[in-house]
């Protein structure tokens, strides 16, 4: 099968029995998906059953899925409300880092990366330490539009549909996080 099929042909390819199909789904979302989870819960073991469940409803009802929606907007509405059932079922939220710690990943392990050398690589972990610094600083609703948008990709007038919220309180909350950060990363 050609992974240059969008997301819809492929999920119509799945509802016509091809198995394949939902893996290269999986495959084509799954740092973007599994990061966003595992930034939400702080646990590998949590992220990973998250990760499983939200394919599990796309496997025992492939109808779930409006064809009018975009694919990654659903597929990241389905995560974050398997990670807020999650969330009731244990009572607690954990944050991790961005980076990981050496012993866990962090999200930014699961995104693209372009080789960089020694030097390059000591001033990105600086600014990561930094930004990462930042982003605590922010509220949980401006990080979470922030992730949303800047390392799910997703659009502005996707996390509002996702987030049941007016496309004005996501420009707003994503404004006062870049301003926060701005400043914050001007310092020193």
């Amino acid at each position: 099968m050609p992974e240059e099929l969008s997301d819809s042909e492929l999920i119509a390819a799945f509802k016509a029995g091809d198995t394949e199909a939902l893996g290269l789904l999986m495959e084509r979302h799954k740092c973007a998906v599994y990061g966003y989870l595992l930034r939400l819960t702080g646990r590998p073991d949590a992220a990973d059953d998250l990760f499983q469940e939200v394919f599990l409803k796309l496997v025992k009802n492939p109808s779930a899925y409006g064809e009018k929606d975009k694919f990654k907007a659903w597929l990241f509405t389905v995560a974050r409300n398997a990670a807020m059932d999650h969330f009731r079922r244990e009572g607690s939220r954990a944050e991790v880092p961005l980076e990981g710690d050496g012993e866990r990943p962090g999200p930014a392990d699961y995104t693209a990366s372009r080789d960089a050398g020694p030097e390059q690589a000591a001033l990105n972990k600086a600014l990561g330490e930094k930004l990462e610094a930042a982003l605590t600083r922010l509220s949980e609703d401006q990080r979470e539009v922030f992730y949303l948008r800047h390392f799910s990709g997703l659009s502005f007038k996707e996390i509002a549909e996702m987030l049941s919220v007016p496309i004005g309180t996501v420009l707003a909350r994503m404004s006062r996080a870049a301003a926060l950060l701005r400043k914050e990363l001007e310092k020193n």
